[in-house]
Parts: structure tokens; sequence; C-alpha cells
């Protein structure tokens, strides 16, 4: 991966990691401060039902309290103390009971039996238990209990909040005992209030519901005495409905954070990398070869633009350097090549200067006899013989200053070997083993590669002569490179002369031109290839032509 990506990735992972942390962590106090929020308003509405039930009580504590002093009430006191009492008093209650805004109300004799009752008017003289047990209360206390109503189906049972009153009259005490029952309508005030689903509960079952209830509740219960208790259902609709609307808000910010982490990212790591890149680039180049490269230090600051001065200094300095030493290399070889060349030449030229300086000798004398005769025969046949050979010298030099560019085409190698080797049979001594991988294909000149191959084969049985042995020529291939391989069974090439081997007119045959392998060496490498000379034990060399290989498609 390029060091571009890498950065930008690393831009996008830090930010990623960032938003992973700080997302569910800020989400949790968020939810923890909405849920303190909604605590806090369920709490402060909790104080407004106890206000609203406080001033219920208060309503029914100033009735009762109004009723007390009425005179109204002691006539009707005076009367029900008379026995039998008039039968005026038997509706008293009811009469009482209207225009105070009460929804019970009972007047009992000390015993507790019913004198009147405006709630339940067929019940007179019986025992009234609930609203009795009221009057053992603490004076004026204001507590909540069941009382039975007549309804359309018969007798219920019913929540109140009632106060009982105690009136005199001599000897005798009516109890005045009277209230509000809790239904619906207190319910719809406390939703009204509250915003809350309100139940009124008994241990029968809920007896009074008002408000309406949206998704998941917090419940509140305020017990009102013994016999009942409120039921407040209070709805987190509200806070599940902002704590998604934030949720979507984080997201929506964390991936334009994230989409603005990787933009910064990359424009961040392609500023930083261009200079980088630039410099592998102009590294490769080196590499393959062109020296001077430059990189346009622009786009770099600091430290890079320093490494970047740096590195166009050392390939001027390398520039300078390679075309010295190309330089001197180049003078070098030509004067190995002239002094080698001038050496093959001059070898043949003492036999032909010593051959005519004797027929000119012998011609000097004016005698043409059967001995001048002789000697000038076999004199022209040895200056033939070196002109042919100054000839086959100065050919081969031709051949190699002027070696052909390769024409490259798509060849299986075992198909270049074997036609060749199918020429060659045994003879004084030699035989040839042919091993050849199918499959192994290159690009290559296949004139040039039979060149090659036909003068390794050729030095093989040269090594090996007069004794004989086994040539071995085999094709296999690397996962990236093709081999053509030649072995033989000589004696090797000595240590001091394998360095030098694939230079020109180097060479250990008496006849030899040492031009051969040089030529095989130069096909190699404008092949993309290499040649290589290798120790086979026990004895005898190995030549190694190595090839990319055209891969299969």
């Amino acid at each position: 991966m390029r060091l571009r990506w890498t950065l930008a990735l690393a831009f996008l992972g830090l930010a990623a990691l960032q938003v992973a942390v700080v997302v569910p962590v800020a989400l949790r106090n968020l939810s923890a401060l909405l849920i303190r929020q909604q605590e806090s308003r369920i709490a402060q509405l909790m104080v407004a039902v106890d206000a609203e039930t406080q001033r219920f009580q208060a309503d029914v504590r100033r009735a009762m309290d109004e009723l007390e002093k009425s005179q109204a009430l002691e006539d009707v006191a005076r009367d029900a103390a008379k026995s039998p009492p008039p039968p005026h008093v038997t509706t008293a209650a009811s009469q009482l009971m209207t225009p105070r805004g009460l929804d019970v109300l009972a007047l009992l004799d000390d015993e507790g039996r019913t004198l009147s009752s405006g709630h339940l008017p067929a019940r007179l003289g019986e025992p009234s238990d609930p609203l009795f047990a009221v009057t053992k209360a603490p004076a004026r206390a204001v507590v909540a209990t069941n009382v039975e109503l007549s309804g359309p189906t018969g007798l219920v049972t019913a929540p109140a909040v009632v106060t009982a009153r105690a009136v005199d009259y001599g000897d005798r005490r009516v109890w005045v005992v009277g209230g509000v029952r809790l239904t619906s309508v207190h319910a719809g005030d406390l939703s009204r209030l509250t915003g809350a689903k309100v139940d009124i509960v008994t241990d029968a079952g809920v007896v009074a519901s008002a408000g309406e209830l949206a998704g998941p509740a917090t419940l509140r219960t305020v017990p009102l005495g013994e016999v009942a208790r409120l039921e407040l259902r209070f709805s987190s609709a509200d806070l599940l409905a902002t704590r998604s609307e934030v949720l979507r808000a984080f997201l929506l910010l964390a991936a334009f954070g994230l989409l603005l982490s990787v933009t910064a990212g990359f424009w961040v790591s392609r500023r930083v990398t261009r200079p980088v890149e630039a410099l592998t680039d102009a590294a490769a180049q080196i590499a393959a070869g062109t020296p001077g490269v430059k990189v346009d230090a622009r786009g770099a600051s600091g430290e890079l633009k320093a490494l970047v001065q740096t590195f166009n200094r050392m390939t001027d300095d390398l520039k300078a350097a390679t075309d010295s030493l190309v330089a001197a290399e180049r003078v070098a070889a030509w004067e190995e090549v002239a002094r080698r060349l001038a050496h093959e030449i001059r070898n043949p030229l003492t036999p032909i200067r010593m051959s005519l300086e004797t027929l000119l000798a012998l011609s000097a004398r004016g005698q043409a006899d059967e001995k001048f005769k002789s000697l000038f025969s076999d004199s022209a046949r040895a200056v033939l013989e070196e002109v042919d050979r100054l000839k086959r010298i100065v050919d081969e030099f031709s051949h190699f200053a002027r070696l052909p560019r390769p024409q490259p085409a798509a060849l299986e190698l075992a198909q270049v070997v074997q036609p060749v080797m199918a020429l060659y049979a045994p003879h004084d001594g030699l035989t040839y083993d042919v091993q050849l991988a199918s499959g192994v294909r290159v690009m290559g000149d296949k004139d040039q590669l039979t060149q090659v191959l036909v003068n390794l084969v050729k030095n093989a049985e040269e090594a090996m002569a007069p004794a004989g042995g086994t040539v071995t020529v085999r094709v296999s291939q690397t996962d990236t490179h093709a081999l053509l391989e030649v072995s033989d069974q000589g004696p090797g090439i000595a240590s001091e002369l394998k360095a030098r081997l694939f230079e020109p007119y180097v060479t250990t045959k008496p006849d030899g031109s040492g031009l051969g392998l040089a030529i095989a060496q130069r096909i190699a490498q404008e092949h993309g290839g290499r040649l290589q000379a290798l120790d086979v034990a026990p004895k005898g060399t190995c030549f190694r032509l190595s090839l990319p290989r055209l891969s299969e498609r």
C-alpha cells in the first residue's frame, strides 16, 4: 500500500477511534442528563400533585367547617336529639350536602347509627362503620375511606375524602361526616396539571382514570390512606424522541467529521507524501540506469525539503561520477580491445614478414630453381593462411561490434532447443543428454538464442576433447525465470580466468578469438537476462542462461 493511502487511513482510523470513544460516552452522559431532567420535572410535578391534594382536602375541610358553624346544622342537631327525631331530620343530610359541593354527608348518633344520609338516603338507623371510624381520627383530620353509594346496578363502594365534626346539643352528640368522592373529575384535574395518565386504584381495581399514555412510562404512586392510591404514569416518549434526535445529530456530526478527516487526511498525506513519492520514482529511475534525475522541492518543507535537496545534490554527484566512470570504462575497454586486436594482428605479421624476406633474398640472387619454387609455394600458402586468419579476426570483431538488435517474439524454449540438438549425434566419445521441460516460455529472438546455444555446445565439446564425455542440455524454470543450461564434464575453468570469462578476446584456446562468450553474454543482456559460468561437481562447467519467464495467460 502506498504511503499516501496509509497516512489517509491512519487519519481516518484516528477520527473513527475518537468517534467510537466520544460518541458512546457523550450519549451515555446525555441520556443520564435527560433522565435527571425528567426525574426533576416529575419531582416538581409530584410537588404540584401534593399541593393539589392538599387543596382538595382543604376544600373538604373548609366546606365542613362552614357546615359546622351553620344554623341549619344546629337546628338539625337539636331536632335529632329529640326522641323520636322529627321526619325532616331524615332528609336533612341531602339538603345540607348539595349547596356545599359535597358528595358524601351522613349524620350519625354517638353509637354510629345513621340518622340521615345524603349519599345513601335509604340507609337510616343502620350503623355506618367506615364513616363512624372517621370520628376516631384526630380532630378535623381529612382522611380517605370507602363509602357505599347507590349506583345503577345497586350499591357500589367508592373511595372518598371525608372529615368528621361533632355537634353537641345537651347531653346528646351528633356526628357529621362529609366529604367528596374521588372520581375521574379529580383524576382529570391531576392529569391536566401533570400531563400524566392518572388512575385512582383500590383493592378492587381502577375506579377512575384520566389522561393518555404514549410509549414507555415512569410510575409514581401517592397513597390515599389505606383504601386507595393515586398512580401517575409519566410518558418517556419525549425523552426517547429527544435522545433519538440527539443520536441522529451525533451520527450526522460523526459522519461529517469522518468525511472531513478523510478529506483533510488525504490532502495532508498527499502534500506530505508527494515529495516522498517523487523521491521513490527518482530512485527507481536511477536504479534503472538513468542518473541525474532531479526531484522538484517546491512542494516540500522542513526535513522533507532538506532531504529532497540532499537527494538532488547526491544525484548530481552520482551522475558526474557515473559519467566519469563510464568514460573511463569505455576508454579502458577500447584500450583493451585495441591491445588485444593489435596482439592478434601482430602475431600473423611475423611469419608473413619472414616468408617475404626469404623470398626477396632468393629473388635477389636471381635463382629460380626448384628450391625457390618449393619455398615460394610454402610461403605463399602460409601467407594466405595468416591473411585468412586476420580476415576472420576482423570479421568476428565487426560482428561483435555490429550485433543486430533482437527481434523478440513469444517462444517456447524447448521448441528452440530441440531442433538444434537433433542435429547432434554421438561422435568421438561425445554423447548428448537433452532434458527439456515443456511450457517454459520467453520473449526472445530465436536466431540469437540459437546462436548462444550453438556456441555453448561447441565450448562444451571443445572442453572435453579429446577424452570425450557427456554434454547435458537442460531447459527448466523458476517462479520468475526460464533457464537454459549447458553442462560439460571437462576440467573446468580456472578461477583467475572466470572473472574475465565474458570479456572480448579472453580465451584459453590456441586458435580461439575470445569473442564467442562475449557475444553470448551480450545477447543475454539485450534479452534482459544473464549468462553465468558455474562449477559442476565433481568436475566440469555449467553455463546457465536465465531469461525472464513469460507468464501463462
